[in-house]
């Protein structure tokens, strides 16, 4: 397997609402970690974020499906928020100024041994001397000088 890409709420959300500016690059690299070709992590942060936009918007056999996809594809790893994390997350609140869940997404990223954390939120920048930090697009040309 390739490269373990911890997936930002914004990336699920361009391919979600398909928006234009980031829709085809996203798409690829939730397809990339579907066909295997890397590993996605996902922090639970990241899943309470959508599971709250789907309870917003009344979408609830949306989010169904969506937790199953999570659930069931082995391509995907959740990581649980663990004191380990939390204390962790609180350490990066601390020296980076980053919002506390962007903090917890870099501490799981990390707790997760990740390659990447693929966003296209410029605030999670702050973490770049911790992890590399990039787009879905970077992500793509990554993949794609990776040896198979």
């Amino acid at each position: 397997m390739g490269i373990r890409i911890c997936v930002d709420t914004n990336l699920f959300l361009n391919v979600k609402n398909k928006e234009k500016l980031h829709y085809k690059h996203s798409k690829k690299v939730l397809e990339a970690i579907d066909d295997g070709r890397a590993e996605g992590i996902v922090p639970t942060v990241v899943v309470a974020e959508l599971c709250a936009g789907y309870y917003e918007f009344n979408q609830l056999k949306e989010k169904d499906e969506f937790l199953t996809q999570l659930a069931t594809n082995p391509n995907y790893e959740i990581i649980d928020l663990d004191l380990r994390i939390t204390n962790e997350a609180g350490r990066i609140r601390a020296a980076t100024g980053l919002h506390l869940p962007d903090a917890i997404i870099v501490a799981s990223s990390l707790a997760a041994s990740s390659s990447v954390i693929a966003t296209h939120d410029i605030e999670l920048t702050k973490a770049r001397s911790l992890i590399s930090v990039l787009s879905a697009e970077q992500v793509l040309r990554q993949l794609s000088s990776s040896p198979k």
